[in-house]
């Protein structure tokens, strides 16, 4: 395996993983079609921000979805599967990035910022691998290897132990600031989440389609 160069200065591909929109967050006090839209502004917001990025190289959306649903943008790859589990289509995509730094960040991050992700990115130059626990501090919103060959991913119930136990060490305050790492941190999978990630902020797609349901 190739040494990687630990500075801050390092580019990253990203996987993002995304599941079919039909039947999406399902526990969001919505109907249907409102948690399809919220998805979409969620992956469309997450897009945004991973493009944005400096430290960000290419992107790669990996999950059952037609390009049609979502505004993926230049420099953003679609490789649609027929899902076999989260971890095996992670595994996929991982399999096509060229050798080098590998992220997976989570598509329901609404507060995501090109900001935050370069204040992840940087700090992860620093350690082989780290991972981003998720607000309640049981999953995993951003997993980050130097080599995406030797990533293993192991999303599901209480993945911060499963990644914890698996050698990543975890992004903290001291860190990234604490304002950055919480938008990092807020993935949105019920109506007390949405609020919270409305209260730090959420990206302008999603936030458009919150004002037009109030309008």
């Amino acid at each position: 395996m190739p040494p990687v160069l630990l500075n801050a200065a390092m580019l990253w591909s990203v996987i993002v993983p995304v599941k079919a929109l039909a039947g999406a967050k399902s526990r969001l006090d919505e109907a249907a079609a409102v948690r399809a839209d919220l998805s979409r502004a969620f992956l469309t917001d997450v897009l945004a921000a991973l493009v944005g990025a400096v430290r960000v190289r290419e992107v790669l959306i990996v999950g059952d979805i037609d390009a049609d649903d979502l505004t993926a943008g230049p420099g953003v790859r679609v490789h649609r599967v027929s899902s076999q589990g989260l971890n095996e289509d992670l595994h996929a995509g991982l399999a096509l990035l060229d050798p080098g730094p590998a992220a997976i960040v989570a598509a329901d991050l609404p507060c995501l910022t090109s900001s935050t992700i370069d204040a992840v990115l940087t700090a992860a130059a620093h350690h082989p691998r780290m991972f981003v626990t998720d607000a309640q501090g049981l999953g995993t919103t951003m997993l980050l290897d130097h080599h995406a060959s030797a990533s293993t991913p192991r999303f599901g119930p209480r993945s911060h132990a499963q990644h914890a136990r698996a050698g990543y060490r975890l992004v903290g305050t001291d860190d990234v600031d604490a304002r950055l790492l919480a938008r990092a941190r807020r993935d949105v999978d019920t109506s007390v989440d949405l609020w919270d990630a409305r209260r730090l902020g959420v990206g302008a797609a999603t936030q458009a389609l919150l004002g037009a349901a109030q309008a």
